[in-house]
């Protein structure tokens, strides 16, 4: 329930002042929004039977999909409009909504005929039926204005209203799995209120609300925003499609399993975007200039996000089985080998991060997309292959998942070599390795988490210092030299790690 912030707007006070106060806001609305998210959906899976979580889990996948797919990345174009002077704030306040309701009336019902079609269960049909419902909300909240505008207390403030709200809702609206289809009121209700609240705040002190359905333009609006929303929802795909995969030929109870799991996976993904977002900044300035300097800096970062990223990772992976029973309740241990499965979708984007965001600062954005449209071509046809003919389920749909991250970062590297940019990937491999002895010893001698974690990680440790020397210098050195506090993003760029709402 996140969403990528742009920081931009004129400053009203020193703009460096101005912008570390706004990263410090993206950073407490990012960490503390999914945080919250996070809770309720374990509140559900304790109060719920595993079908029943299940049902909520497709539900709530498909309508990330829609939500990507109405936004069209109209939000994006609506910031480089205004912020560049090619149209006013009144007319675009009254197109944009406009444009995206256009949208909303056609997904949201291809969004219950699908499930309609592609499952059999009641529940998931009745929650995806009121979730359709909200799509028709979020157009009105437009807080790409409120980027534009450099208000982003407003936009942190709503987010809140929006995860307390739904958390709020769930434990008090939803005591059993009878209740199940209440969860779709409670995110209609938070929906309606983080909406209202920016609604107003839009009212008094930015634009009137108004629509404007002006047929040339809205087109010239979905033309431009075609390509940045259609990144969005590949990125989406190859993560939630395995889950749609699974609901349709496995049931609700593997989903469950599989939903829980994902959550706490996609949830790390938000730390990727928020490193590469402050890294970006660095990356944009050397991209046209030292390109020596940038692969010495890129070298500084994979090793650093090797063996942080692959050494958070495993210490989960190791931990599974007690953690997803200490999160989600008894019964979800049984989502522990999916969750080892899918936790490699983590250091696998932080790692194709550097990549995809030197496509970016070097104006590939193309490129960058053929990498996610290759993501989504390994990820359906495995996710269907590893779920149903050879009989994996849930963890079938976890390793579809983790090998469409990786052929991300393939394609993503192919591409940045192609246009002359060194991506090191050689700093990563002593951490896979290492990490990879490390599961496969554990599997082997049967050891129990606890023993299993604590021995892993000192022997990754130990690894660590014996292959990188320098490792914590270098970090210094990335974060003091050449990671500056201060990141000023272009605000017409794109998050390719896809941290939505």
């Amino acid at each position: 329930m996140t969403r990528s912030f742009v920081l931009i707007g004129r400053a009203m006070m020193h703009p460096r002042l101005k912008l570390a106060r706004d990263l410090g806001m993206l950073w407490v609305g990012q960490i503390g929004t999914k945080g919250i998210a996070f809770l309720a959906f374990a509140i559900l899976a304790r109060r719920l039977l595993p079908e029943e979580y299940g049902a909520v889990e497709y539900a709530m996948g498909l309508a990330t999909l829609a939500t990507l797919a109405i936004d069209g990345g109209l939000g994006s174009v609506g910031v480089r409009r205004l912020t560049q002077g090619h149209q006013s704030a009144d007319e675009l306040v009254a197109l944009i909504p406009a444009a995206q309701l256009c949208l909303a009336l056609v997904i949201a019902p291809a969004m219950v005929l699908f499930t309609w079609f592609y499952t059999e269960d009641a529940n998931a049909l009745k929650l995806t039926c009121l979730v359709a419902l909200s799509l028709f909300i979020p157009p009105w909240k437009q807080d790409w204005l409120f980027q534009a505008k450099g208000m982003m207390s407003q936009v942190v403030l709503a987010q809140c209203v929006r995860v307390i709200s739904f958390m709020l809702g769930c434990v008090l609206l939803v005591r059993g799995d009878a209740d199940v289809v209440r969860v779709g009121f409670a995110e209609i209700l938070s929906v309606l209120l983080a909406t209202g609240y920016l609604m107003s705040v839009q009212h008094r002190k930015v634009a009137p609300l108004r629509l404007r359905f002006a047929l040339h333009k809205l087109a010239d609006l979905l033309r431009e925003g075609a390509a940045i929303g259609l990144g969005a929802i590949c990125w989406a795909l190859f993560q939630y499609a395995p889950l749609l995969i699974l609901a349709a030929m496995a049931g609700m109870t593997d989903t469950a399993y599989f939903g829980a799991a994902h959550r706490l996976g996609v949830s790390l993904v938000t730390f990727s975007w928020l490193y590469h977002f402050n890294l970006y900044p660095v990356i944009s300035r050397r991209v046209e200039g030292d390109r020596a300097a940038l692969a010495g800096l890129t070298r500084m970062s994979v090793r650093a996000c090797a063996w942080g990223g692959i050494g958070l990772a495993l210490a989960l992976a190791l931990m599974a089985e007690p953690l997803l029973r200490l999160l989600f309740g008894a019964g979800f241990e049984r989502a522990s080998m999916p969750f080892s499965m899918l936790i490699w979708t983590f250091p696998l984007t932080l790692l194709s991060g550097h990549a995809r965001w030197i496509l970016i600062a070097a104006k590939r954005g193309n490129d960058m997309l053929v990498s996610q449209i290759a993501g989504v071509c390994a990820a359906i046809p495995m996710a269907y292959l590893l779920i149903g003919p050879l009989g994996f389920g849930a963890t079938g749909a976890a390793a579809a998942m983790s090998i469409a991250c990786a052929v991300v970062w393939g394609v993503s590297q192919y591409y940045t070599h192609k246009r002359g940019h060194d991506v090191p990937f050689l700093p990563a491999l002593p951490a896979m390795i290492a990490a990879g002895l490390i599961l496969l010893g554990a599997r082997q001698l049967a050891l129990d988490p606890l023993t299993a974690t604590s021995i892993g990680m000192g022997l990754f440790l130990a690894a660590a210092f014996a292959f990188d020397h320098h490792l914590i210098a270098e970090v210094r050195q990335l974060i003091k030299g050449d990671a500056p506090r201060i990141p000023a993003p272009h605000p017409h760029q794109p998050a390719p790690d896809g941290a939505q709402h």
